[in-house]
């Protein structure tokens, strides 16, 4: 079903959009994805980081040029050749944390900026029967993610209903040891599916981009994935992305991982640099 839909989007976006081309005639466009988790003033490090250090990203980047876009945009450049800023880039925000609501979204309202959330089902369904709260680790509701949502400056995205944890052996999307071939792909595709019809129930609208638990992937995973419909896959790996015309250009997309005290150019300089170090013989 979610591979019938999805077709029938890319169809749609062929026909609208189709006939138009590429402002520039560009067939290759670079395109930094960074990563972000938490924006919070406690305990900022590696997943987290402070709200005046996120307004700043958001400064420097406006700046120096770039255009916030999102996964639609990505798309539909690819699929039906519309096109995109002369400096795209993509903001994703893993695990759909409540600080993105209290803190991200009014950030991005008053910059004109856009972004990705990829939500954890299972934990925004806990947190949405949970009283309001505040404070680290703790998730968005659906009506948080929703009004978001309808704003139309974030998107939101798969991260999995129940597969972000590290427990009993387990790692987001990795085997469990003796699992066979069918019940691993099974358990994928229950998982994955449940939070795609969830999102489809509140939304109207499937996600198109799977982000990776933990970053773990494999050619297995991306093979099960493309069958359940999805476009596109985010990885933890640095590094910049070349689109194309060639959807392959979407799977398993790099990142740039923004943590407290990073200096954003700096990244961005150095995910550059490796498209050089990848093109060297």
């Amino acid at each position: 079903m979610l591979r019938q839909l999805w077709a029938g989007l890319t169809i749609v976006l062929m026909l609208n959009g189709g006939g138009e081309l590429w402002q520039e005639k560009r067939e290759e466009v670079l395109l930094p994805v960074l990563m972000y988790h938490e924006v919070r003033y406690d305990d900022p490090g590696k997943d987290a980081i402070l709200p005046e250090e996120m307004e700043r990203d958001l400064q420097y980047l406006q700046r120096e040029g770039y255009t916030t876009v999102l996964m639609e945009d990505v798309l539909a450049f690819v699929y039906a050749g519309k096109s995109l800023p002369e400096k795209p880039i993509l903001l994703t925000f893993d695990d759909g944390y409540e600080s993105s609501y209290r803190r991200l979204f009014p950030l991005l309202k008053r910059y004109g900026a856009k972004a990705v959330i990829s939500v954890i089902g299972k934990s925004a369904d806990e947190f949405s029967l949970m009283p309001e709260q505040g404070g680290p680790y703790v998730h968005a509701s659906w009506k948080e993610l929703l009004e978001m949502w309808d704003s139309g400056c974030i998107e939101l995205q798969n991260h999995s209903y129940d597969l972000h944890h590290e427990s009993g052996g387990e790692q987001g999307c990795r085997r469990r040891w003796g699992e066979n071939d069918f019940d691993y792909e099974d358990r994928i595709r229950r998982d994955v599916d449940r939070l795609q019809e969830e999102l489809y129930r509140r939304t109207d609208a499937l996600a198109s981009t799977f982000a990776y638990p933990y970053g773990f992937y494999s050619n297995e995973l991306e093979g099960i994935l493309e069958e359940c419909g999805f476009l596109a896959t985010l990885t933890c790996d640095f590094g910049m992305n070349r689109l194309t015309r060639d959807p392959d250009c979407l799977r398993r997309m790099k990142r740039i991982c923004r943590s407290h005290g990073a200096d954003l150019e700096k990244l961005l300089s150095q995910a550059e640099a490796t498209l050089e170090r990848s093109a060297a013989p």
